[in-house]
């Protein structure tokens, strides 16, 4: 098994399947991209060349029975099942996951502690013990600003994973879920981490968090990809001209305002190179 982290995808029939149109869906499609494009081209102009290229779209999805649209609002099988057995209306998820050639116990108690955590992730500016098992993460976000997450870690009653998850107050409740597995052939340990959201808004919210995924993902990575090298080699590299300038890299819905503590604080700042681009 190869070294590089890996990332969990869907196959290509699963993602046909979810932006499958039924028969209804698909003649009221190319019916009405058909009248579209028939009304577009008698109108001329620039306002007709927009409605015929949306009616020949229509016409097309009709044909071809696949909804883009259908298929990126439609939640995916492992966020439908998480969705049923936690009694969310609706779940938007992101999974990674890499090999660290280190004892599962070392990882797991490296892990455990947001104080080790924390100057791992460049988009973190700090880290406040706020109560046993609770912190509060201050996250730096595009155009300057500073969002915050408070994360209530909770126990589990297997020894393999670690568990945490969003406190009430939070707009968009989150759940982090890290498992731990030995690695085949005594290659160390397999870490997977699955974050999952509770968007508001329907589908419009889902909509939204697959957005962010687009950055979300690739922190994940980042994140796992630190650990690795910090636990492997006891630092984290960088190839970055400017790392100071990284603010775009965050998943958290939280509220921007400031809150003044006198809790511990973990100030962050170790830069890593990006992951997958």
């Amino acid at each position: 098994m190869a070294d590089d982290p890996l990332i969990a995808t869907h196959t290509h029939r699963d993602i046909d399947q979810r932006g499958a149109m039924n028969t209804v869906e698909r003649a009221l499609s190319f019916t009405t991209g058909a009248a579209l494009l028939f009304h577009g081209w008698r109108t001329g102009g620039l306002p007709g060349v927009l409605e015929a290229a949306a009616g020949a779209y229509g016409v097309y999805r009709g044909a071809v029975g696949h909804c883009a649209l259908k298929q990126a609002l439609t939640p995916t099988p492992l966020e439908q099942q998480w969705s049923a057995e936690h009694h969310w209306p609706i779940s938007a998820a992101i999974t990674r996951s890499i090999t660290i050639n280190r004892p599962l116990d070392d990882i797991r108690r490296f892990i455990s502690g947001p104080e080790n955590l924390g100057p791992l992730l460049r988009w973190i500016d700090s880290v406040e013990l706020i109560a046993p098992g609770t912190t509060r993460w201050t996250i730096r976000a595009p155009g300057g600003r500073r969002l915050h997450w408070t994360l209530v870690q909770t126990e589990t009653a297997q020894t393999d994973k670690l568990h945490w998850k969003t406190s009430g107050t939070a707009l968009w409740e989150h759940d982090v879920t890290v498992s731990l597995t030995p690695a085949p052939a005594g290659r160390g340990t397999q870490v997977k981490a699955i974050v999952v959201c509770k968007p508001t808004m329907g589908r419009v919210g889902y909509g939204l968090a697959r957005a962010f995924s687009m950055f979300s993902d690739k922190a994940l990575l980042n994140a796992l990809q630190a650990l690795k090298q910090q636990l492997e080699t006891g630092e984290v590299s960088t190839n970055r001209l400017r790392p100071q300038d990284d603010d775009v890299f965050f998943y958290v819905h939280g509220s921007t305002e400031q809150v003044a503590t006198d809790h511990a604080t973990v100030k962050t700042g170790v830069a890593i190179e990006g992951g997958i681009h």
